[in-house]
């Protein structure tokens, strides 16, 4: 006896015999339903023509891959002016007409491709017993019908997305109540959105970020909606306009650089030792220029030209500046610094003393690792084991080598130092706030930089209308170089207002594009 409930309750099949080969299940079913209707013209018939057999996969059983074998009726169509005088038994759920598959397995399919992509749902379907090629999978996505939401809540979320990144881009539409993806959009124009806007006129709030095309497209396609800028991608601007305030001032940091790796700063009195800030900034002319150079590369470049001038070997000046010895070398022989330079070289020069020590022998690397981590450490655990080879594998290894003890000129980058002013200064490292504490004594715009970027941060979390008016009075007012990111507030000066007194985030929107991303790599593999 066959359970009922292999096959579908709402189904007229009854099943006669079942057998099993090669982990599957075979079903003989035949249909007992007393009549079928005309896909032509609807008209019932109850005059059966003849009988023919389907194979449908069904849901598995137990492990094993279920195939009903099905023995189905053909029909006479009656109707003397219908043109089809012969058709296939017709079913009202699970069957259609030349599927292989019963609905609800192809629904289970429809389900996994959706989730895993055309590949890695082919590879699970076999473990699931609904074996398919991938190709088979992305036509059943494709066959289903998804019709987009008629209503939304009112409140949407819109950004763009790369269907191939750098060449081609589309639109998602978020409905943020639902959280839900309610369409995609082929492009990012502006033209696209104000027309699928203009078939929406429920919409009320959206929300976008601060691409240009998108706003005009919600001015012309919802005039009368709300629109809030995303927070995210302002305090982004904004930290992108502190970092070119400090590439602005390459020349003045560099003489900070110095100041700070100086030795006698630590005396008593600092004033005395180094003079004026303003006399020691005008004093020492570049002797390159610094245009696109960072600040920290320029003075790492001019100290490594000092030392090797004084004398100091290549190695020695690797393990003071915290350079590799390639380098430093390429350094060397350079007249000038033309460009940014990339070096994927750590601070483990500094930490070798203290690795090499007795109270060290017997530990393992991770061991060793997360041990100068907390004591400073920059690099990866690959890059110390690496290093660490090299050290153990040296021939004529002796300590006595490394009992000196290193001074590392320390430096940051223009996007090091704009996240700094972001932070508290109980999240901050000591350095962090030993060298912030000299760059605003010596530049105080950028005290001043710090003070209206953490009260910008705070109008998100005031949320009184009216701060942000005077915010932008005050950045316009000072001389810390944030008077082109106040002037471009003032261009979308009601979008971001939004964003500062309502609670409407595109947040939603960003973790529904990186969901896109993931299912689109997932198709590709």
């Amino acid at each position: 006896m066959i359970p009922e409930f292999v096959l579908p309750a709402n189904l007229q099949l009854k099943a006669e015999t079942t057998y099993t080969s090669l982990g599957e299940l075979y079903i003989s079913t035949y249909a007992y339903q007393k009549h079928s209707t005309c896909p032509i013209c609807g008209i019932t018939s109850n005059r059966v023509h003849s009988r023919y057999f389907r194979t449908l996969l069904d849901l598995p059983v137990s492990g094993y891959i279920v195939k009903v074998k099905l023995r189905a009726r053909k029909y006479f169509c009656d109707n003397s002016v219908c043109h089809r005088k012969v058709f296939t038994e017709r079913f009202d759920c699970e069957i259609r007409p030349y599927y292989r598959r019963m609905i609800r397995s192809n629904d289970l399919l429809f389900k996994m491709g959706l989730e895993l992509g055309g590949n890695r749902g082919s590879a699970i379907s076999r473990y699931v017993g609904l074996p398919v090629s991938s190709s088979t999978m992305l036509r059943v996505i494709h066959g289903v019908d998804i019709q987009p939401k008629a209503l939304t809540s009112g409140v949407i979320g819109v950004d763009y997305w790369a269907f191939k990144k750098g060449s081609t881009y589309g639109t998602v539409i978020v409905d943020l109540e639902r959280k839900e993806v309610i369409d995609l959009l082929p492009d990012r124009e502006s033209d696209t959105l104000a027309e699928w806007l203009k078939n929406h006129p429920e919409i009320k709030v959206v929300s976008r970020d601060r691409y240009g095309p998108y706003a005009l497209g919600i001015k012309t396609g919802a005039p009368d909606a709300i629109q809030v800028a995303d927070r995210f991608h302002l305090i982004m601007n904004l930290g992108e306009a502190a970092k070119k305030v400090f590439q602005s001032k390459a020349k003045e940091l560099k003489e900070i650089f110095k100041l700070y790796n100086d030795p006698k700063r630590k005396e008593p009195s600092l004033t005395e030792v180094t003079g004026p800030v303003e006399a020691n900034l005008e004093v020492v002319a570049p002797t390159i220029s610094t245009a696109n150079i960072g600040a920290h590369k320029q003075y790492l470049f001019d100290k490594v030209k000092e030392l090797y001038a004084n004398g100091i070997t290549l190695r020695q000046i690797a393990r003071i500046t915290n350079l590799d010895r390639k380098t430093v070398a390429r350094y060397v022989s350079m007249e000038k610094l033309e460009k940014r330079q990339s070096s994927n070289s750590t601070n483990l020069e500094s930490f070798i003393n203290y690795l090499l020590s007795e109270g060290n022998h017997g530990k393992t690397y991770r061991e060793l690792h997360n041990t100068i981590v907390q004591m400073g450490f920059n690099g990866k655990y690959t890059q110390f084991c690496h290093k660490m080879n090299e050290v153990y594998n040296m021939p004529g290894l002796s300590r006595m080598k490394y009992k000196a003890q290193v001074v590392v000129a320390k430096t940051w980058s223009p996007t090091q130092l704009s996240l700094m002013l972001y932070r508290e200064s109980k999240h901050l490292k000591e350095d962090d706030k030993e060298f912030l504490e000299l760059l605003f004594e010596k530049l105080p715009p950028i005290k001043q930089m710090e003070q209206l970027i953490k009260a910008f941060k705070q109008l998100f979390l005031i949320k009184k209308d009216g701060m942000l008016q005077k915010w932008i009075q005050e950045a316009s007012a000072s001389e810390c170089g944030l008077k082109n990111f106040a002037k471009n507030i003032l261009r979308d000066y009601e979008a971001v207002n939004n964003a500062v007194v309502t609670t409407v985030s595109n947040g939603q929107v960003e973790g529904q594009v990186n969901r896109i991303k993931n299912i689109k790599r997932k198709h590709q593999y």
